[in-house]
C-alpha cells in the first residue's frame, strides 16, 4: 500500500511540474514550452525551429486564446496582407513569387514561416521578436 501511495505522489508531481524541451542540432534550435502550475487543464505548445536559412513556429492552443492571438498579429503584421479562407485568417508576404513569410492562424492553431533569404535582416529580427511575443501570449494563462 505504501508503494501505491508513494507511486501515485511521485507521478502527480513529476505531471505538476513545467515542461519545457529545448533540442539542438548544428545550427537550428527548437523550444516547446508548456506552461505552470496550471489551475485549469491546457493543451498550449509551442515549437520554433531558426537555422540558418528558415525560422518556422508551430503553435498548439487552447480555443479561448484565438481572438488574443489574432490582436496581436492584426497589430503586428500589415493588413494589406490579410486574407480569410474558410476561418483561417492568413497573413502572406510574397517577393518575386516566392513566399518571404506567412502567418497562419486557425481555430487552436498558428504556423509561422519565414524564408531569410527573402527578407531583410530588420525584418526577420521584427518577426523574430513578433514570434517571442506569441510564444509569451500563448505561454500566460
Amino acid at each position: 500500500m505504501k508503494i501505491i501511495l508513494f507511486l501515485t505522489l511521485l507521478i502527480c508531481s513529476t505531471l505538476a511540474q513545467a515542461q519545457t524541451a529545448v533540442a539542438t542540432s548544428g545550427n537550428t534550435t527548437a523550444v516547446a514550452k508548456a506552461p505552470s502550475k496550471q489551475s485549469k487543464t491546457t493543451k498550449t505548445s509551442v515549437s520554433i525551429s531558426n537555422s540558418d536559412n528558415y525560422y518556422s513556429l508551430l503553435a498548439n492552443f487552447d480555443g479561448w486564446k484565438t481572438k488574443k492571438l489574432e490582436k496581436l498579429l492584426a497589430d503586428n503584421l500589415d493588413s494589406n496582407l490579410l486574407s480569410t479562407e474558410a476561418g483561417t485568417k492568413i497573413w502572406k508576404k510574397d517577393n518575386n513569387g516566392e513566399t518571404a513569410y506567412s502567418f497562419i492562424l486557425k481555430e487552436e492553431k498558428l504556423k509561422v514561416s519565414i524564408d531569410k533569404e527573402l527578407v531583410s535582416n530588420e525584418t526577420f529580427e521584427k518577426l523574430k521578436a513578433l514570434g517571442e511575443k506569441i510564444s509569451e501570449t500563448l505561454s500566460e494563462k
